[in-house]
């Protein structure tokens, strides 16, 4: 080993501290480590604000070494969250995956102020769009696509539905792209958006794409203390895809009853909140419109949900076809 890596693993480097917010929730965050510290940095730089006695933080989180040998050999990151560590260690080099996996947990595990799905959420024209799908189907991908393309990211995969006035939160962090869509993706994102990629995690090879910021977003002051304008919309639309390179696009209405189920079987917190997590769950599903989309073209697929968007559009009523706009095949 070059006597220069050896030193900078033997001599500890400076612990830093950062408060951000994400969404409704306000994080701080410490880290010695330089590639956690570049990532926050780069990836949460607009979502930064000065820490003082005025700034209620929700959540206290510490990603440090691991301990004793793995300190300096075949070195491990850890993940500290008030004081406690709830995950195993992981390799050095997925410190920025654990991370942003980290507060996916804490968030799905303490913001029980919403019913919390598991599914990626956009706005455009202040109307929301809930993307679900299993993992590998695509979602993070066309979520992706769609941000870069004007539409205002909300979340990539926690939906934060407000029972109370079914208004959809939104977190505004970076996205997380896995195995080929991180190649798909950099024809829509500047090589600076994409983190170093991480290989070898348990969900293969992952680059973290910073959020596209939206010129509202975040309200500007000199001290950077400004309260960030909400991420909100109002939910309009259910898309449940499925992204098949092979096969042609179509697409087809989903059933209350169907969508229903999806929304109970995808929700973190559905039992724990019981009765008001059913009756937030049956409300969605009765305010949006619902549909399930097979697509290997990205423009298709958002030439689809924008028609569904849109009230005004005419939806084909045939039992098959092709519409001029989308290319699309409806079934309905």
């Amino acid at each position: 080993m070059p006597i220069f890596d050896f030193l900078k693993r033997i001599i500890p480097y400076k612990n830093k501290h950062y408060t951000f917010v994400t969404g409704p929730f306000t994080m701080a965050v410490s880290s010695p480590i330089p590639n956690v510290q570049r990532y926050i940095e780069s990836h949460y730089g607009n979502n930064l604000i000065e820490d003082n006695d005025s700034v209620f933080t929700d959540f206290t989180i510490h990603l440090g070494y691991g301990k004793g040998i793995r300190r300096w050999f075949r070195q491990q990151a850890t993940f500290m969250f008030n004081h406690h560590e709830p995950f195993k260690p992981l390799p050095l080099n997925q410190a920025n995956a654990m991370l942003e996996w980290g507060m996916n947990w804490i968030i799905s595990s303490y913001a029980h102020q919403y019913l919390i799905i598991h599914a990626a959420t956009l706005e455009k024209d202040g109307k929301g769009i809930i993307i679900s799908a299993p993992s590998g189907s695509g979602k993070s991908t066309l979520c992706a696509y769609l941000a870069a393309n004007g539409w205002q990211l909300l979340s990539d995969e926690l939906a934060l539905i407000d029972p109370d006035t079914l208004q959809l939160h939104g977190l505004g962090r970076p996205i997380n792209l896995k195995n080929q869509s991180v190649d798909l993706m950099r024809n829509y994102y500047a090589h600076s958006e994409f983190s170093p990629i991480i290989q070898d995690t348990h969900k293969g090879k992952i680059s973290l794409v910073k959020a596209p910021m939206v010129a509202h977003q975040f309200a500007q002051h000199s001290s950077r203390l400004s309260e960030p304008s909400r991420l909100t919309a109002d939910p309009a639309l259910f898309v449940f895809v499925s992204y098949v390179p092979t096969e042609p696009c179509y697409v087809e209405k989903v059933t209350q009853s169907h969508a229903l189920t999806e929304i109970i079987q995808n929700s973190f917190n559905f039992g724990l909140l019981n009765q008001q997590g059913f009756k937030t769950a049956k409300a969605l599903a009765q305010k949006t419109k619902a549909i399930f989309i097979e697509y290997h073209n990205f423009q298709e697929c958002e030439s689809v949900i924008k028609e569904y968007l849109d009230e005004r559009s005419s939806i084909p009523s045939q039992q098959s076809g092709n519409t001029a706009s989308s290319g699309c095949a409806h079934i309905t």
